[in-house]
């Protein structure tokens, strides 16, 4: 897409909120604009359009805000930064790994093996997160408002597999540069599919593995077609914020930011258990295990994540995945590299 498409897109995309804003004659103090994620997935149809529908209501017409997902206004995530330079909207979702491209300082916390649980990720943020909040004010004028993940991106092989080693000679479906290079680490050949390509994929022997969420493979029906389910977090853990701009902040008064905070900090909670929960329950799925509550029952074999298999990810993390992110990094932020042995090496006791 060129420069001029886009920004032709995004000046429509602001033209149609305004327009809404005048029709809807909304009686609030403050009507936010708000560009939420992709509307098919269920924490934007069960808790984020759900909480700004409400929000006039529970702030007591302190608040309201017309809500778009990023889809339904024909934009793209990998739009989104930009998107939040425009001014169009108000607060912005956005999904780190999709703007990495043109700001890789983003993906610091949300790296192929960092993580391994929600407990763990949970760390990692609280310690990047002043970094991630520094950059949005200092070069996309916006505030940091909320953090929460989506299920983190991990195995299905087709097959018995016991370890990463056993990804040598197979074709793995992946969808960053750093998974390719933990795969390639590994001795696999990294290819990539679109996603609703991957399951005629697996099931002709065009791709052997596939990394992805463990909800949106059962969805999908991979687990018909794959026999291991490893959850070790070989695509990283789907992390997205949730941006106010701070033109925007700054015209509310300290009571308005002090409610809108506490707002947003629900959101984010409420986001981040979906996570878990779902995350889980696309596991008991895939496995057919006990409660699968919204996905279909599998068969798949689990290979636990042992302190081996630890081992064997980060020593793909350190050779080749850090390296990779940081050379990025460095020529986009000065002292990325600093900024992260700070954070979220000094958490790991990894220093770059």
């Amino acid at each position: 897409m060129t420069i001029l498409r886009a920004a032709t897109r995004l000046a429509a995309a602001g033209g149609m909120l305004a327009t809404l804003g005048q029709a809807g004659a909304l009686a609030a103090d403050v009507d936010l604009r708000v560009l939420g994620w992709y509307g098919n997935q269920p924490q934007q149809q069960d808790i984020e359009a759900p909480f700004w529908k409400g929000l006039e209501e529970r702030t007591d017409g302190t608040f309201s805000a017309q809500f778009r997902t990023i889809d339904e206004l024909g934009l793209t995530g990998f739009e989104a930064l930009r998107t939040l330079q425009t001014g169009a909207f108000d607060v912005v979702s956005i999904q780190v790994s999709h703007v990495s491209g043109d700001d890789p300082l983003f993906m610091g916390a949300d790296l192929p093996g960092l993580s391994y649980t929600f407990d763990e990720l949970g760390e990692l943020l609280e310690a990047y997160s002043p970094v991630l909040d520094a950059r949005l004010q200092e070069r996309y004028g916006a505030k940091l408002m909320a953090v929460w993940a989506y299920p983190p991106q991990i195995l299905f092989c087709k097959g018995d597999i016991t370890s990463l080693k056993d990804l040598a000679g197979q074709k793995v479906r992946v969808s960053s540069a750093f998974s390719a290079a933990a795969v390639e680490e590994f001795g696999g050949a990294s290819i990539t599919l679109a996603g609703p390509e991957v399951y005629q994929a697996l099931l002709q022997g065009v791709a052997d593995c596939s990394a992805t969420g463990s909800v949106y493979g059962n969805v999908n029906g991979w687990h018909e077609v794959t026999d291991t389910l490893y959850p070790v977090p070989l695509g990283g853990s789907g992390v997205a914020i949730h941006t106010i701009r701070l033109d925007s902040w700054n015209k509310l008064t300290p009571e308005q930011q002090e409610v809108l905070t506490a707002e947003m900090k629900e959101l984010g909670d409420a986001l981040w258990q979906m996570g878990v929960d779902d995350n889980q329950d696309g596991i008991n799925c895939n496995i057919g295990a006990e409660p699968c509550k919204n996905g279909i029952v599998g068969k798949m074999s689990l290979l636990e994540v042992t302190d081996e298999g630890r081992a064997e990810m980060k020593a793909a993390l350190e050779n080749v995945i850090l390296p990779t992110w940081v050379e990025q990094c460095e020529r986009v932020v000065d002292d990325c590299r600093a900024q992260w042995n700070e954070t979220v090496g000094k958490i790991l006791d990894i220093q770059l």
